[in-house]
């Protein structure tokens, strides 16, 4: 009797060891956030330390990190310290493009653009906002439509229903891709933004002054994606103070543009709620070194820089070894965010400097 109670508690104790290996311990939040990489993709974002001082409750593994609270961990990090190096650098997809996008013909600023963005390893899209005739909220960068799309005209001049009927075709191709048994279609911002839903970070540039804020932030609040967008508009700055000033949205990151590092304690103030933290700034000023240490000089002010290396993308695309200077002097100026058409090859040359 003794020896088959024996055997029996041993058997219950190796079930319970068992059991302890293979449960997974749960993590701590790194303060960045789950991308979906393919197998083919080596991206993998670095955890970043949470700040002794003051660390924040870990959110519940089913929830997707907002972009704010990314922000914040990145901003505790530098400690308004402008001598702290970047010690990761995020890709931000213009227009949804990847290298693997442009060399296959998907049309830009569509969904499966950024489907092939996510897949890719990209931590951000961005994405051009237009409406038009009947009020929709489109996704397309040009004000005509047949830059992108078998159309002539202008995005404005048509209805919901004409855009929708249009074929995408690559920039400047004549080539009609058919994506899940159909041509691609142009999407309108709520459609863009539900393929982006808890899988990436987005940057709506707001191509028109007059689209609705409301009917924006409408389309952000359906699709469930308050704590993925930040609105930026470089043409239309107002816009991007009416988004908060008007209507007070907590959740959303504003991203305004600036021209200097000084320009950025303006924006951290009340009427923002916080919510401006990622500063815009032209490429010249780190390619041309028009501003030394622009990106440092962010970081002792408070906020982070992201600037686009469109102009040099070339050195980029063109990429295999030993230098690329347009990413090197990215890296120089201290900035955190870089926007490229392609972000498989940013991230191959980042990987070199122990920066992703």
């Amino acid at each position: 009797m003794a020896n088959k109670i024996y055997r029996i508690l041993t058997g219950l104790l190796a079930a319970l060891l068992l059991l302890s290996a293979c449960t997974k311990a749960k993590e701590p939040f790194s303060g960045t956030f789950p991308v979906r990489h393919s197998s083919s993709s080596s991206s993998v974002v670095p955890a970043d330390p949470i700040p002794d001082d003051d660390p924040e409750p870990e959110p519940d593994p089913g929830t997707y990190p907002s972009l704010l609270s990314v922000l914040d961990r990145k901003i505790a990090e530098y400690n308004r310290d402008a001598t702290i190096p970047t010690n990761h650098i995020f890709i931000c997809a213009h227009r949804a493009n990847t290298a693997y996008a442009k060399a296959h013909d998907i049309p830009e600023n569509s969904v499966w653009a950024i489907e092939t963005a996510i897949e890719k390893g990209a931590d951000m899209v961005e994405l051009d906002v237009r409406m038009t005739s009947d009020g929709v909220l489109m996704i397309m960068h040009d004000d005509v439509v047949s830059t992108t799309t078998n159309g002539g005209g202008s995005i404005a001049s048509k209805t919901y229903a004409e855009v929708k009927a249009l074929r995408m075709h690559p920039r400047d191709k004549s080539t009609y891709p058919q994506y899940n048994g159909d041509y691609v279609r142009v999407p309108t911002l709520k459609e863009a933004l539900d393929a982006c839903k808890d899988k990436i970070y987005v940057n709506l540039d707001m191509k028109e002054s007059n689209a609705p804020v409301a009917d924006v932030l409408d389309a952000i609040d359906k699709s469930g994606t308050v704590g993925q967008v930040m609105i930026f508009g470089a043409d239309h700055k107002a816009y991007v103070n009416g988004a908060y000033n008007n209507l007070n949205h907590s959740k959303l990151a504003v991203h305004p543009y600036i021209s200097s590092p000084d320009d950025v304690p303006k924006y951290l103030i009340k009427g923002y709620n916080g919510c401006a933290k990622l500063f815009q700034y032209g490429y010249n000023i780190f390619y041309d070194r028009t501003i030394e240490g622009f990106g440092y000089a962010c970081h002792a002010k408070g906020g982070l820089s992201y600037s686009n290396s469109l102009n040099y993308d070339s050195q980029i695309s063109s990429w295999s070894s030993g230098a690329c200077t347009v990413l090197d002097r990215f890296i120089e100026s201290g900035s955190d965010f870089v926007q490229t058409d392609y972000c498989e090859k940013a991230d191959q040359y980042l990987k070199t400097k122990g920066l992703r």
